[in-house]
């Protein structure tokens, strides 16, 4: 997590670093990982034109949207059940939860909790 100290990414350094979060992401979906890198490039693109502190403040957000792909976004896959899986990683996860198999177990289906 960057903090107020440390140093910003170059733009092209944030935009390799969006690619490989969206790659990460949207790990086996083309077409996510398409329209992922049109938008990705579409901003950087409207961005051209900005000065000096107005691309600061991009790159700021750009570094927020970077973080916010890799942490908080997962992708679901339908099963064939009919509904949808999700690939949970320790990166999605924060204190305050459990991962399902994880110590401190969850509620199964009977409201039981297991280890």
């Amino acid at each position: 997590r960057r903090t107020a100290t440390m140093a910003l990414p170059t733009s092209r350094g944030l935009f390799r670093s969006l690619l490989r979060a969206r790659s990460v992401a949207f790990k086996g979906d083309p077409t996510a990982l398409s329209a992922a890198r049109v938008e990705i490039r579409k901003h950087f693109d409207e961005s051209k034109h900005l000065g000096p502190l107005e691309a600061l403040e991009k790159i700021k957000e750009g570094v927020e949207a970077e973080s916010f792909i890799r942490l908080h976004v997962v992708q679901a896959v339908g099963n064939e059940r009919g509904n949808y899986e999700m690939r949970i990683e320790p990166q999605h996860v924060d204190g305050e939860y459990e991962a399902p198999g994880r110590a401190g177990g969850c509620a199964g289906e009977d409201g039981d909790t297991k280890p």
